[in-house]
């Protein structure tokens, strides 16, 4: 799992059954557990058709 970056804070983002999901991380360098999940969503097929036709 690979980490990247989305609005300056580090997310893990996997492909999952059709879908992909995106994990939020804590954005402070010295983070007591910087692997913690803080936010997570799941977005289907549907929800990326969505997105695509926005962007």
């Amino acid at each position: 799992m690979a980490k990247d970056e989305i609005g300056g804070r580090p997310v893990t983002i996997t492909k999952e059954s059709g879908g992909i999901k995106v994990v939020f991380h804590p954005a402070a360098s010295g983070a007591k557990n910087p692997d913690a999940r803080m936010f997570q969503i799941t977005l289907g097929k549907a929800d990326l058709d969505k997105l695509k036709k926005l962007l």
